[in-house]
């Protein structure tokens, strides 16, 4: 992506990526704040949970209106070549940049020898910056949120790594944020009763 710098731990951008979710407050900041292409490449990887690379390499003639989904060929591994979601917003996004065009790339680029676009990096920093969030969220972050949304609305890591192009359970895994609310409750709970015995043992 271009943008895998080392943090202050010696990880890369990619890395932290990994335990960096993009709430909806900041996501709407780098909306507002972003501009094109990177707004459009930034809800695509949203929204599919797309490497940003598989992203500049989408082609329109892999775009499957009726299914509502796209095709991605590319990758060193069979998980790789997967189909992805089209969300609603998407939609809307797809059909503007498509202009009526029925084949060619999706984020075309006459200055790159490939004839797509090959990093948004530069944008995402700035729009990052003019937001006033931290160095450390960077666009693999939204692949990261959508494979952590589609876990916890679903539980099925089956699923998560099929459309995510995971082999390795163990990658997978990293979108198994803990909810700790049940946990908290039952703490509660038990100083509850706790203080109740303890009050009953204190009346004279």
């Amino acid at each position: 992506m271009g943008d895998h710098r080392i943090g202050a731990q010696g990880q890369t951008g990619q890395e932290l990526a990994r335990e960096l979710t993009i709430d909806p407050e900041s996501e709407a900041k780098l909306l507002a704040a972003g501009k094109q292409p990177m707004k459009d490449v930034f809800v695509v990887v949203q929204d599919t949970g797309m490497r940003p690379e598989e992203v500049f390499r989408i082609r329109i003639e892999n775009i499957d209106w009726n299914r509502l989904v796209i095709f991605n060929p590319h990758g060193k591994t069979r998980a790789s070549r997967r189909y992805v979601p089209i969300s609603r917003r998407m939609f809307d996004l797809l059909k503007l940049r498509c202009a009526g065009r029925k084949e060619g790339w999706l984020f075309p680029s006459k200055r790159a020898a490939d004839g797509h676009l090959t990093t948004v990096a530069k944008q995402f920093r700035e729009a990052r910056r003019k937001a006033g969030l931290q160095e450390s969220l960077v666009l693999y972050c939204a692949r990261h949120t959508f494979g952590t949304a589609v876990y916890e609305s679903t539980g099925n890591l089956a699923m998560v790594m099929k459309v995510m192009g995971h082999t390795d359970a163990r990658t997978a895994m990293q979108y198994q944020h803990p909810v700790l609310d049940p946990i908290r409750e039952a703490i509660d709970q038990r100083n509850l009763r706790h203080n109740s015995r303890h009050s009953e043992g204190m009346v004279q």
